[in-house]
């Protein structure tokens, strides 16, 4: 008898804590601060029409097609936008960088060698030059290798990570988070669509890759993507008014478990407008989450709530699995220790 009862008590100790460990914690914080949108794109131009095009449209960056000079597009932007300086070797970056004068505008030198010679060759300059890290492959040491090394040359420099395969590892969180690890900028190009991830030069694309970490977008349609960016930016306005309503709720008659799915939903808004360059598709999910867990704060679904817990199915099966298991402990004892004590 006294063997029963132990086993009846270890059961319910059993099932006790693992419903506890289920139930949700009442944590609110009241003040939040969204960041500044903080996305930038290089326009690719081909004529001084296309430069004047991007400059109205508000381009950070203008990169330049074989018919422009750096001189051509520095006399239209007139300090307005950083210029890309495109070279194939550490030679002809320096044949650049000793033919150009005074100009208006900062210049960008993005080198199509390794991050090794590219660093080597600005750090002995007496006036470091800006540079663009860049890669194009898909070995994930390699990526990860030239993110660090041009942001341990500058903070804040970018990094273009190209790829032609449409699900490469420079697509994936793995390779990304070393972006802000080192201090650095992820950037991508639409321009090669060889080397576009097989994605097209278009708003869809671009939210992708902002989705993926990256924060500067090259495209061939300045006009487009300000006009992405304003949208991205009204939802960042949709998105943070929809937390300060969520913030401002009453809890004091909320179901326990619907408290629990309000406060998954309000973490992960906040979550997002902390970052500067989320994409758009991201705050508008969490954006619909978050108003469907407030209206649903006052809504009984039917599930048993107890104290601050609900008892679903799945958290019976969990406690009478672990009933189970700790009877089936008790019997398998049990018989071994009698059979030794007879």
């Amino acid at each position: 008898m006294r063997n029963k009862l132990k086993a009846v008590i270890s059961a319910a100790a059993a099932a006790s804590v693992l419903l506890t460990a289920a139930s949700p914690a009442l944590a609110l914080d009241s003040s939040f601060e969204a960041a500044e949108q903080s996305i930038k794109f290089a326009a690719y131009c081909e004529t001084e029409q296309e430069v004047e095009e991007a400059k109205q449209a508000g381009a950070d960056f203008i990169s330049l097609g074989s018919g422009l000079t750096v001189e051509q597009a520095d006399g239209i932007l007139l300090g307005a936008a950083a210029i890309i300086a495109d070279a194939d070797s550490v030679d002809e970056a320096e044949e650049i960088y000793n033919s150009l004068g005074e100009l208006t505008s900062e210049v960008y030198y993005r080198l199509d060698t390794s991050a090794g010679k590219a660093v080597k060759w600005a750090q002995g300059k007496a006036e470091k030059p800006k540079l663009i890290g860049f890669y194009t492959g898909n070995i994930y040491f390699s990526a990860l290798s030239c993110i660090y090394r041009f942001g341990s040359f500058e903070g804040g420099t970018a990094v273009q990570l190209q790829t032609g395969n449409q699900d490469g590892v420079v697509l994936h969180s793995s390779v990304t988070f070393m972006f802000k690890k080192a201090n650095a900028v992820g950037m991508f190009s639409f321009i090669n669509t060889e080397k576009s991830a097989k994605r097209t030069d278009s708003a869809r694309s671009w939210d992708d890759l902002i989705s993926k970490g990256y924060e500067i977008i090259e495209t061939a349609y300045p006009a487009d993507f300000a006009e992405y960016l304003e949208q991205n930016t009204a939802e960042r306005e949709k998105l943070k008014q929809s937390i300060d309503t969520a913030l401002a709720a009453d809890l004091s008659s909320a179901y326990s478990n619907r408290i629990n799915d309000y406060e998954k939903a309000l973490e992960t808004a906040e979550s997002l407008l902390e970052d500067g360059s989320c994409a758009t598709y991201e705050m508008a999910d969490a954006r619909a989450q978050l108003d469907e867990a407030v209206k649903n704060l006052s809504v009984d679904d039917g599930s048993t709530v107890k104290g601050d817990f609900k008892i679903t199915p799945g958290r019976v099966a969990a406690a009478l699995f672990g009933t189970a298991l700790v009877l089936s402990w008790q019997i398998y004892f049990r018989k071994h220790w009698g059979k030794k004590k007879a």
